[in-house]
């Protein structure tokens, strides 16, 4: 029984094909010509319906001259015929073997560009885990990105109220160092008026005592309301050196007062180094950030020219496949 697809046409065609290069049409080399199909038996039948339609030349005789040569001819040409399908067999095994051996490197090349497109399609999921991981720690970063400015800003404004405090106390020392600068120089020359007016009375008082004593005798009426007077001098004197030593008590409370603002400024100096220092931290946290966004946007980009090229290699992948398949498609064998 033929193989579908052979028929009394393709026999006819593969005949003419070796007939018009100069070979027998034997079973053997139609086969062959057919590409290794269809079987012996249906090719010999057709052979034989083509050689029975072909027309023939009337019989002629010839003498048996004639006849040995021409049965010499046809036993030559029977040689070289069996020789020649005996070299295209040869070919035709080495051919065979080179296709069994081109179709077993094709197999392998096709499993391992399976296993690549396996391989690929892995490494193209691990990519876009890694993409979502990387844009999932992008946006953590960007969070703290914004913590960070928030938190910079907050310092900054907490800073520059620190220096505005630290002026407004600057300006409150400065005025009571000023108060205190005026206030002395008030006393001193009110204790200057007060030596000079005591040192008046003390004067005027000798003078009396002397015009007094001139007249002791003659005035001791005015003598007893002198002493009187120098009575309530001494009063008054006494009420001025209660005064002195209350202008002296206030004096040391606005020293102590000075004092207490010189350790409040000292504090807030202090407080104001380490806000600074803390700021300065912020800024090389905000800097190292930076430079790991930078570094994470480099590989982000490496990422995306690699799935760029898997994404290249896998658009060329499908046609290869293809064509590879059909190369290692089933063979029309012999049944």
């Amino acid at each position: 029984m033929a193989r579908s697809g052979i028929n009394k046409a393709l026999v006819q065609a593969a005949r003419d094909a070796l007939l018009a290069r100069g070979e027998t049409p034997s079973i053997d080399a139609v086969r062959v010509e057919l590409g290794d199909t269809g079987s012996k038996t249906t090719i010999n039948r057709y052979l034989r319906e083509l050689a029975s339609e072909e027309p023939r030349p009337p019989a002629v005789t010839l003498n048996e001259e004639v006849q040995a040569y021409i049965e010499g001819l046809v036993q030559r040409l029977a040689a070289d015929a069996q020789t020649a399908v005996s070299a295209d067999r040869a070919r035709l095994e080495r051919q065979k073997l080179a296709y069994e051996q081109q179709r077993q490197v094709d197999s392998a090349r096709h499993d391992e560009l399976k296993k690549n497109h396996q391989l690929l399609l892995e490494e193209r999921v691990e990519a876009r885990k890694q993409e979502r991981s990387l844009a999932t720690r992008i946006e953590q970063l960007e969070g703290d990105r914004q913590r960070l400015l928030a938190t910079e800003s907050h310092l900054q404004q907490a800073v520059r109220d620190r220096d505005e405090q630290l002026r407004s106390l600057e300006e409150k020392y400065q005025q009571a160092r000023e108060s205190l600068m005026h206030f002395r120089e008030q006393s001193r020359q009110q204790r200057e008026a007060d030596i000079q007016r005591y040192e008046a009375q003390v004067q005027q008082l000798q003078h009396e005592q002397r015009r007094l004593q001139e007249q002791l005798t003659s005035k001791q009426e005015d003598l007893t309301q002198l002493y009187r007077d120098l009575e309530r001098q001494c009063a008054e004197n006494h009420t001025q050196r209660l005064t002195l030593q209350s202008e002296q008590k206030q004096v040391q409370q606005l020293q102590a007062s000075q004092e207490q603002l010189n350790a409040v400024l000292s504090q807030s100096r202090e407080r104001e180094q380490l806000l600074q220092l803390e700021a300065s931290s912020l800024r090389e946290r905000a800097h190292r950030y930076l430079l790991d966004r930078r570094q994470d946007r480099r590989n982000l980009r490496d990422l995306t020219q690699q799935l760029h090229q898997v994404h290249q290699l896998l658009g060329r992948l499908p046609s290869t496949t293809v064509s590879l398949s059909q190369a290692s498609g089933p063979d029309n064998g012999t049944t």
